[in-house]
């Protein structure tokens, strides 16, 4: 009799560890389940588990934003050099079309504002008769003539400067 008690102890005793085996074996196969779907197929045919594949991705997203960073930086800098060259470039900025002669119309006389970012530049003023036309040049220092101006001129290098442009009135004798 002591036998079959030592053997039903020995059976009570190991059942615990064959439930725990038979409990591991069944996580075991649902472990290599979710593993197996947990792999990805990448656009060249190829398989990836996805945690490795979230990894590349995440690191191919950060050096993106590094290049990112970079090309943010390039563009400033050029911007920077474009604007500082630009300064001093001339550039047209207004013209004003009137009749400078009473004989004549169509408007056939102009005066162009041509400046930097300085202000500084020049007025060109072409003035249309019937048998001649004149053109004159004016310089423009810091925004304004050293020479008189015509109220044409004054218009022209108004708007040039953003300025409200005054309002003229047509002079037959203009510049």
């Amino acid at each position: 009799m002591d036998n079959q008690v030592a053997a039903w102890l020995v059976a009570i005793a190991a059942a615990p560890g064959a439930i725990a085996l038979v409990v591991a074996g069944i996580l075991w196969l649902r472990l290599r389940r979710v593993r197996a779907d947990q792999r990805v197929l990448l656009p060249d045919g190829t398989q990836a588990g996805i945690v490795d594949r979230q990894a590349a991705l995440a690191r191919s997203v950060e050096r993106l934003g590094d290049r990112i960073d970079e090309l943010r930086s390039e563009v400033t800098r050029l911007t920077e050099h474009t604007n500082a060259g630009l300064r001093d470039a001339l550039r047209f900025q207004a013209i004003v079309r009137y009749d400078a002669y009473r004989e004549m119309g169509g408007q056939q006389s102009w005066s162009m504002a041509i400046l930097n970012a300085a202000g500084n530049g020049a007025i060109i003023t072409s003035l249309h008769a019937r048998d001649h036309a004149r053109v004159y040049l004016k310089e423009i220092v810091d925004g304004a003539s050293g020479q008189r101006l015509s109220p044409e001129e004054e218009q022209a290098l108004a708007v040039a400067r953003n300025d409200p442009a005054p309002s003229i009135t047509p002079n037959p004798s203009s510049a």
